[in-house]
């Protein structure tokens, strides 16, 4: 009698599990839980990356909102400037063009200029016509005849202005800013108010200038519009002192100014 003898060697057993990813809302526990898998554990948020320079570098040419406030403080002041220079007998062409240079984006980029007192020449896309503008026809080259110089207030002069921010709205390398400005009449003491948007753009050069300029005279009801003017309040107010014995009656006939604006 043959006898066969079977021997049963058992595999080696691999510890090796496999895990299965499901969709939490479809996970079945008890099926899973029968196959050895447990519910996948939610995995922690890892913190993030320590970011390097180079990841602000879009942030460096970003126009802030004390940029802005600093340029219309500059604007306001140059107006002053200017008008102080006429009515004193000063250079004050040569003033407005550095001080243009200085706040305009001409040369730089497109500047859309549409001046408030600017009926036939409504827009101003080169220095030059903003010149016109500001300085008054007869004083630069090829000037539109209706521009009596809104920086030297058609002969009488600004003593003061005022820029009122409704909102500035800084974006990139471009802001913009939307309000009224005031401005006190060097002669009679009246203030007009004015309204505005500006739009500046970082240029190449680092320096943010004003690639956007609008002004209109506040709307009045019944399709008229109406130029606000009051009286300076302030018991003390800016006035441009001269000694009359030094007025230079011919040089100031050339820049149409007379003892009477006085």
């Amino acid at each position: 009698m043959s006898l066969t003898l079977t021997f049963f060697i058992p595999h080696p057993i691999r510890n090796v599990r496999t895990r299965v990813f499901t969709d939490p809302a479809q996970y079945d526990i008890e099926v899973n839980a029968a196959r050895g898998f447990n519910k996948p554990l939610t995995t922690r948020a890892r913190p993030p990356m320590t970011q390097n320079k180079e990841d602000f570098s879009h942030l460096i040419n970003h126009v802030t909102e004390r940029e802005v406030i600093e340029a219309q403080n500059l604007w306001a002041d140059s107006i002053v400037d200017i008008s102080n220079s006429f009515l004193t007998g000063g250079d004050y062409v040569s003033l407005a063009g550095e001080r243009a240079g200085e706040l305009y984006g001409y040369d730089h980029s497109n500047v859309l200029f549409k001046p408030t007192k600017a009926a036939e020449q409504q827009f101003r896309p080169t220095a030059n016509d903003a010149m016109s503008y500001f300085v008054g026809h007869d004083a630069v080259i090829s000037g539109f005849k209706e521009d009596q110089g809104f920086a030297i207030n058609a002969k009488k002069g600004f003593s003061r202005v005022i820029f009122n921010n409704h909102q500035i709205d800084c974006h990139g390398d471009v802001a913009h800013a939307m309000g009224t400005y005031e401005f006190t009449c060097a002669t009679t003491g009246e203030i007009s108010d004015v309204e505005y948007t500006f739009g500046y753009k970082r240029n190449d050069d680092g320096k943010v200038r004003i690639c956007l300029h609008h002004s209109s005279i506040p709307y009045a009801s019944g399709n008229k519009t109406s130029h606000v003017e009051r009286k300076e309040t302030s018991q003390v107010k800016r006035k441009i002192i001269f000694d009359p014995a030094q007025f230079d009656e011919k040089e100031n006939e050339l820049r149409h100014v007379s003892t009477a604006s006085w």
